[in-house]
C-alpha cells in the first residue's frame, strides 16, 4: 500500500469536513437569509436540505464513476465544483437560483465524501486503516462544532458572506493536484471482469447489516438535532448559543472517540462494538424521555455522542474489508446513500410519536428500538467476529 504523507493526510481530513460544512456553515442565517429571499420558512429549509438530497440519490452513480475512472481527478475536480457551486452563494440573490448551487453542491460533496473514504480503505490497511479512518471521524466531528460558529460569526455581518468558505476548495485542490496518488489499480480493473455488485451482495451479507447501522445512526443523530432544540425550549434554555453548546457535547464526545477508535478496536470485535454502541444510546435516550435535568441531558447527549464515535469510522472500515478493491466505490457510495436518507427519514419517522407525546416521547421511542436492537443483536450468533 502507498504512503500518504502529513499534507495528504491534512487534505484528506480537510475535505472530509467539508460534507459536513456543507450545510453547517448557513444554518446559522437561516432565518436571516429566509428574510432576505422573501421567502417562508418550508422553502428556506430547501436551502439547506436539497445538497443532501443529492447526495443521497447520486452517491450511488458517484461510486460507479470512481472504480471506472479512478480517485484523483474525480477528487480534484470536485473540490473545484465545491468552491464554486458553493461560493455562489455570495453573489446569487434569488431562491431557486440558490436552490439550484445546492443541488450541484451536493454532487460535488458526494464525490468528495466517497472519494476520500476509498483513498483511506486502498492506502491503508489493519490497524493504521482503523487509526486513520477514526482521525478523519474526529475531523469531521470538529467540523460540525466548529462551522456553525463561524458561519454564525460571519453571518452577523451578512447572510451572504458564510457562503465565502466554501472557496476554502480551491486552495484545497491545488494542495491535492499535489499531495492525492491515484489509489486505483490494475488488479481492480482485473477483478471487475469477474464480479458483480450483486455477487458482492450475496458473498458478504453482512453489508446488509452495516447499511442498517448507518441509517440507524443518522436518523438518532438527526432526531437529536431536529426534537432536541424543543426539548432544552421546555425546560428554559432558549438562546441559539445555549443550545449550540448542547449539541457541541455530542460532538466533542463523538469526536474524542473516534480520534481513539483505532485503539478501541484492537479491544473490541465489530459485535461487540456494535453492543457497546447501542447499550450507550439506549441508555442516553431513555434517560432524555424522562429527565428535565441540564446535566443529565448532556451526559446524555455525551453518551450518543461517544456511540456515534465508534460506529461510524467502525461502518466506513467494515465495508472495504468486506468489498474487493474493484467495487468500493460503489460499496461505500451506499452509506452515503443510507446516511442522508436517515437524516431526511428523522423527523417523518418520529413525527406521530412528537404529536401525542412530544419531544421526551420520541426520545423514549428511539431509546426503545435501540434497546429491542440490543437484545435481538445480544441474543444472536454473529457470524462476523473480527
Amino acid at each position: 500500500m502507498r504512503y500518504l504523507n502529513r499534507f495528504t493526510l491534512a487534505v484528506v481530513f480537510g475535505t472530509g469536513t467539508l460534507t459536513v460544512m456543507a450545510g453547517a456553515i448557513i444554518a446559522p442565517v437561516l432565518n436571516v437569509m429566509r428574510a432576505g429571499l422573501g421567502v417562508d420558512p418550508a422553502r428556506a429549509g430547501l436551502i439547506i436540505t436539497t445538497h443532501s438530497i443529492f447526495i443521497a440519490v447520486l452517491s450511488p452513480f458517484v461510486g460507479v464513476a470512481i472504480d471506472r475512472v479512478g480517485i484523483r481527478r474525480l477528487f480534484i475536480l470536485a473540490l473545484v465544483v465545491y468552491a464554486a457551486a458553493g461560493g455562489s452563494g455570495l453573489v446569487i440573490d434569488s431562491f431557486w437560483p440558490l436552490v439550484a448551487s445546492r443541488a450541484v453542491l451536493g454532487l460535488a460533496a458526494s464525490v468528495l465524501f466517497i472519494s476520500n473514504t476509498v483513498l483511506i480503505l486502498n492506502v491503508f490497511s489493519g490497524d493504521r486503516r482503523n487509526q486513520v479512518m477514526g482521525w478523519r471521524g474526529s475531523a469531521n466531528a470538529l467540523g460540525a462544532v466548529a462551522w456553525p460558529l463561524v458561519g454564525g460569526a460571519l453571518g452577523s455581518v451578512s447572510w451572504h458572506l458564510p457562503f465565502a468558505v466554501y472557496l476554502v476548495g480551491l486552495p484545497l485542490a491545488g494542495v491535492a493536484l499535489f499531495t492525492i496518488p491515484e489509489a486505483h489499480y490494475q488488479e481492480a480493473e482485473n477483478q471487475a471482469e469477474k464480479d458483480s455488485v450483486l455477487e458482492i451482495f450475496r458473498s458478504a451479507p453482512v453489508l446488509v447489516a452495516i447499511y442498517g447501522l448507518i441509517f440507524l445512526s443518522s436518523l438518532l443523530l438527526y432526531s437529536l438535532v431536529v426534537f432536541g432544540p424543543p426539548l432544552l425550549e421546555g425546560i428554559g434554555i432558549t438562546s441559539p448559543f445555549g443550545i449550540g453548546l448542547f449539541i457541541a457535547v455530542m460532538g466533542a464526545a463523538s469526536g474524542l472517540t473516534s480520534f481513539r477508535y483505532g485503539r478501541i478496536k484492537r479491544r473490541l470485535s465489530y459485535r461487540r462494538l456494535i453492543l457497546l454502541s447501542l447499550t450507550l444510546w439506549t441508555a442516553g435516550f431513555l434517560t432524555l424521555g424522562r429527565t428535565g435535568n441540564t446535566a443529565l441531558i448532556a451526559v446524555s447527549l455525551a453518551l450518543f455522542g461517544i456511540g456515534q464515535g465508534m460506529v461510524s469510522p467502525a461502518c466506513m472500515v467494515w465495508v472495504g474489508e468486506v468489498s474487493p478493491v474493484a467495487f468500493r466505490g460503489r460499496i461505500s457510495s451506499l452509506l452515503g446513500t443510507f446516511g442522508f436518507i436517515g437524516q431526511f427519514a428523522a423527523p417523518v419517522f418520529f413525527a406521530p410519536v412528537v404529536l401525542r407525546a412530544g419531544p421526551q416521547g420520541v426520545f423514549t421511542a428511539a431509546g426503545a428500538v435501540c434497546m429491542a436492537l440490543l437484545v435481538v443483536l445480544a441474543a444472536a450468533r454473529s457470524r462476523y467476529r473480527s
